[in-house]
């Protein structure tokens, strides 16, 4: 089972320096034969490897797909940790924006997405004029997980200031050594894939557990739980930044705020009020409407944008349009037939306020069946309904539980 601290964070100067960002948006040339330079050069390849490869037949590349080196996917992860050692555990996002809920190791959807609306690229792409937040969970339950931590650490890299990749549930040892990105990484690697494994989990450590756009939308995975009050309670968390596994009296307040952040979810439906037990269990809860709107007001804020929950149509409003899940992965497990969903946040020209868009991808548009694993560790979490009620899971028994609090380490079901 995974344990805590098996390898040591990622050392101050891994890339050899300063690290952060190529010649792209919001980055800085670098040195020829400095680390700095030869990651750029390896995540340029594989943005543009990518960018081919999604124009092709699937079929051609999908079974196959080996997109970076043992040596260079870890010199991409110690590149990529120094341009997150230095954001803040919120870190601010201009407009526009684009908003992605989970990936979920489904690059094949992701991929549609950059094809259909934009990719965030200097060449085919929006990124000049346009900022992106990806809202966490991007590994387990596809087969790609590993894959889409490579393309997404690339993105980061190149355009540090543009690209921003908020931690998810997760982005946890503790939880996707269970859930497929173990797998995912050991079958890329082999007997190297263990390390790799490591080290990226070590990356995640770092991420930004929240995004504030336009200081107006908040942006988080789960939620604001029962314990986060105010976007300072966000601020400032040290790095790295470890997810307890259990909450008892020992618990910080702010170990509470993390996992609140990553695992909590809104009630069933806008009636529901207060705050309430979660049946991930005991270390996270459902908040009530009511909650939302008094921690908006008070934080001015008009928007909380979230994922972490499966929805039908990608996209779906609560706490009387105060509250957006956002899901960007289709066919969720291959059980249900959701659409995906991606949002744009742009600012009105003719009354300055800043507007939502959702952008969708139809449940069916992409061949997802081998973009799931065929084997999960536990079902999927039930999708959640417009009228509050769940979707029945097809397979596997009850509902995904949350933090591994009250299970041995490596065993708690998953979400």
């Amino acid at each position: 089972s995974a344990t805590r601290g098996a390898y040591a964070p990622p050392p101050p100067g891994a890339c050899g320096g300063g690290g952060g960002g190529g010649g792209g948006a919001g980055g800085g040339g670098q040195l020829a034969g400095s680390p700095q330079a030869e990651a750029e050069v390896i995540a340029l390849r594989i943005v543009r490897r990518l960018m081919e490869l999604s124009n092709q037949e699937r079929s051609d590349w999908r079974y196959n797909l080996q997109l970076a080196t043992f040596d260079e996917a870890l010199l991409l992860c110690g590149c990529v940790v120094e341009i997150l050692r230095r954001e803040d555990s919120l870190v601010e996002v201009p407009l526009p924006c684009r908003v992605y809920g989970d990936i979920h190791g489904q690059l094949l959807d992701l991929l549609e997405f950059f094809n259909a609306f934009a990719w965030p690229d200097k060449r085919r792409g929006d990124i000049w004029s346009m900022s992106y937040v990806f809202l966490g969970d991007f590994v387990d339950r596809g087969a790609y997980s590993c894959d889409v931590v490579l393309l997404l650490f690339s993105l980061k890299f190149l355009y540090p200031r543009k690209v921003f990749l908020v931690r998810g549930n997760h982005e946890d040892r503790l939880m996707n050594i269970n859930y497929g990105f173990h797998e995912s990484c050991t079958r890329k690697f082999a007997a190297e894939g263990e390390f790799i494994w490591e080290r990226m989990n070590d990356v995640f450590e770092f991420l930004p557990i929240a995004a504030l756009v336009d200081s107006t939308i908040l942006c988080i995975h789960g939620g604001i739980g029962d314990c986060i009050d105010t976007l300072d309670d966000l601020r400032g968390i040290p790095k790295p930044i470890q997810v307890v596994g259990e909450i008892n009296s020992s618990t910080t307040r702010q170990d509470r705020i993390i996992l609140h952040a990553l695992w909590s979810d809104p009630t069933d439906n806008d009636q529901v009020l207060g705050v309430h037990s979660s049946p991930r269990g005991k270390n996270t809860c459902r908040f009530g409407p009511d909650r939302v709107q008094d921690f908006n007001r008070r934080n001015g804020l008009k928007l909380i944008i979230r994922a972490h929950e499966c929805v039908q149509h990608g996209y779906e409003y609560f706490a009387s349009g105060q509250l957006l899940t956002v899901f960007s992965a289709t066919n969720y497990c291959n059980e249900h037939n959701n659409d995906g969903a991606m949002v744009i946040l742009v600012r009105d020209e003719w009354t300055g306020e800043v507007k939502e868009h959702a952008q969708v991808i139809k449940s069916g548009a992409v061949d997802t069946s081998y973009g799931w694993n065929d084997q999960q560790f536990r079902a999927p979490s039930p999708m959640r309904r417009a009228d509050g009620s769940h979707e029945t899971v097809v397979r596997g028994a009850g509902v995904d539980a949350g933090p591994p609090g009250g299970w041995a380490f490596g065993s708690a079901p998953g979400s």
